[in-house]
């Protein structure tokens, strides 16, 4: 009996842990975060041109083209990692506020 205890113990011990780690995905996390990131920008902008002027589809998929450009990664490969981190809700989360706070840094920046 005491060893099925140690056992379940480290078992969950085991599945908790592994909760915390980045999903299997094509881009790690810190890359993940850069294109994250710079999609954010994007919508941002998208959201405020549509605000101001309704402009076509076009130079939004221009920009996606080179964020995935400028950071060497496909569109596949953003989505497929993206889709890794919905399974880890509570990761991606913080994923996004790590995203969050470098957005907030650049604008604090860009202030001075």
């Amino acid at each position: 009996m005491k060893c099925i205890s140690v056992l379940t113990m480290a078992l969950l011990v085991a599945a908790c842990a592994g909760g915390d780690r980045a999903p299997e995905a094509p881009l790690n996390q810190a890359k993940f975060e850069q294109v994250l990131a710079g999609s954010l920008l994007i919508e941002a902008r998208t959201k405020q041109e549509l605000q101001v002027d309704v402009r076509s589809n076009g130079s939004t998929d221009a920009a996606y083209a080179e964020l995935f450009k400028e950071h060497g990664v496909t569109e596949a490969d953003f989505k497929a990692t993206y889709d890794a981190y919905l399974k880890q809700p509570e990761l991606l989360k913080e994923v996004y506020q790590d995203v969050l706070n470098q957005l907030q840094q650049r604008a604090d920046s860009a202030r001075q």
